[in-house]
């Protein structure tokens, strides 16, 4: 049995109630009442179907990423936000500016440290200046006095080596508190759009922006980086083993499927998401029907190599590379068909008219009460349920009220 098959087995049930949506039964039993004995309703292919279409199962629904966000939180120890340089929308380089910090706190504690350092230079000029006092009065001193006059010089150079230090400290704490308060600028990290500033952060990073960073608020701002674009599909487990790592495919425009961009697959998951379809905006064919929680869904992600006219948060399809190559089959209620010996016939419409159009048959799905057309018949033919009344030439109208059950 192929893999195809199988799948389609395991949603056998849907398929049925699709085809209840489709008007199919709708119109069969409206056919054979008492009420419309004698009516004709002819049903259109496609609809019968479902929604069902070949290479459906290679279709999938995905959301365009960027490679990574940039996130920036507000630092309160820098200061509070003085000017923001960009909006939400902006498109930035690596190194432009976004935003800068006031910080008068930290322009009052560089200038303590500054004046610490000063006073720290100043007690290293007064252990110089002692110690050269006291060698001037060595020279002219003798026997005790002399000995003690060069004690006083040996504390004096252990005194001036420790106020050297203390200098020493001094500067380095200056120069830190001084890089703190004129490094005010934060620049991008990455090229990109700026996704989000967040206003309210901008206005309440003063006054009493200290308590509410407590609280833990999220990204003051973040940036998209477009070096690459990314698209996260998730995939069901029945047909998970389609996927290959390295696989080529093409992302699809929804608005247009005219439209498409070239991807390889970098990463299938190891472990299910708890995202469901509705989340991924599976809401084609195969794919949404797929999605249902007696099965587990696994995140894939693809590489985009081109990504003009594409932008984050788009809702696309990911297809498979030749399954947009693949011929359309049809398939068709097995009760719909008329056997005359090896051959098979069903009824179309023609002009308005019954004609009897022979086909050739594929497989049979009899889990699904349906039949596979590989020729003959096309989705946008109109076919009628083969009753003993249908006869060739037979004039029939296509009754456009049967699309309100569907």
């Amino acid at each position: 049995m192929s893999k195809k098959k199988k799948w389609i087995i395991a949603i056998a049930v849907v398929i049925i109630l699709a085809l209840v949506a489709s008007g199919y039964i709708f119109a069969k039993s409206k056919f054979n009442s008492s009420e419309g004995e004698g009516e004709i309703f002819p049903m259109k292919v496609s609809d019968m179907m479902g929604g069902m279409e070949a290479g459906s199962g290679s279709l999938f629904a995905g959301v365009v990423e960027p490679k990574e966000t940039e996130k920036i939180f507000i630092d309160p120890q820098r200061g509070t936000i003085k000017e923001v340089f960009v909006k939400e929308g902006d498109v930035v380089k690596a190194g432009a500016q976004l935003f800068s910090y006031e910080n008068k706190e930290g322009e009052m504690e560089l200038k303590q440290k500054g004046l610490e350092l000063e006073i720290a230079n100043s007690s290293v000029r007064q252990k110089k200046d002692e110690i050269w006092q006291t060698e001037k009065q060595i020279k002219n001193a003798a026997g005790e006095e002399k000995t003690a006059l060069r004690q006083q010089v040996t504390q004096a150079q252990a005194d001036l080596k420790i106020a050297q230090f203390e200098v020493e400290k001094a500067n380095l704490e200056y120069q830190e508190m001084k890089k703190k308060v004129n490094d005010n600028i934060v620049k991008a990290k990455v090229n990109g759009i700026v996704q989000k500033v967040d206003e309210e952060q901008k206005q309440s990073s003063g006054g009493n922006y200290q308590m509410e960073q407590q609280q833990a608020p999220g990204s003051f701002m973040q940036i998209y980086n477009t070096d690459a674009y990314f698209v996260k599909g998730t995939v069901n487990e029945l047909i998970k083993d389609e996927l290959q790592v390295g696989q080529e495919v093409n992302v699809v425009s929804r608005k247009d499927p005219a439209l498409k961009w070239p991807g390889k697959i970098i990463e299938i998951g190891k472990l299910p998401t708890e995202e469901n379809g509705e989340d991924m905006g599976m809401d084609m064919g195969m794919g949404d029907m797929m999605m249902n929680p007696q099965a587990s869904n696994y995140p894939f992600q693809v590489q985009l190599t081109e990504h003009e006219g594409l932008e984050f948060g788009y809702h696309v399809f990911i297809e498979l590379k030749g399954a947009e190559e693949a011929p359309e089959e049809v398939m068709i209620p097995s009760d719909m068909l008329v056997m005359d010996g090896d051959k098979a016939f069903v009824w179309t419409v023609v002009d308005e008219k019954l004609k009897k159009q022979e086909v050739k048959l594929g497989e049979e799905l009899p889990e699904m009460m349906m039949t596979i057309i590989e020729s003959g018949l096309k989705k946008e033919d109109y076919i009628v349920y083969p009753d003993d009344t249908v006869k060739e030439g037979k004039k029939v109208t296509i009754d456009d009220s049967l699309e309100e059950h569907q």
